[in-house]
């Protein structure tokens, strides 16, 4: 199982934006071939980052998934300009270390 954390360091006047973003791409998102399961963990303090875990069943679904409009957008910040985030989006790829808790919901 392909195991992706993202990081996304949004400033905090922007995080309503961001999490209105998230739900708004969630649906979509738990749609996608060869999802096995995500969760979106919010940030503890301010200087944290809200971290998004997906757990792909192959390198190919996730591959197919970066060529969606959704993907794309997702991947990319959820719409916001970059003056939203305080660092770069950062990326941890992995096996089962990141593997998230929450399981996608059915259709």
């Amino acid at each position: 199982m392909l195991a992706i954390a993202y990081h996304f360091h949004v400033l905090p006047r922007y995080r309503d934006q961001f999490q209105h973003a998230w739900n708004a791409a969630r649906d979509s998102l738990h749609q996608a071939l060869g999802l096995v399961s995500c969760e979106l963990s919010l940030p503890r303090e301010r200087r944290d980052a809200f971290t998004l875990l997906l757990a792909w069943d192959s390198q190919a679904s996730f591959e197919r998934f970066t060529r969606t409009w959704v993907g794309v957008w997702m991947l990319n910040g959820m719409g916001l300009q970059r003056e939203a985030f305080a660092a770069p989006i950062q990326t941890d790829i992995g096996e089962e270390a990141f593997a998230p808790r929450v399981g996608k919901r059915a259709a």
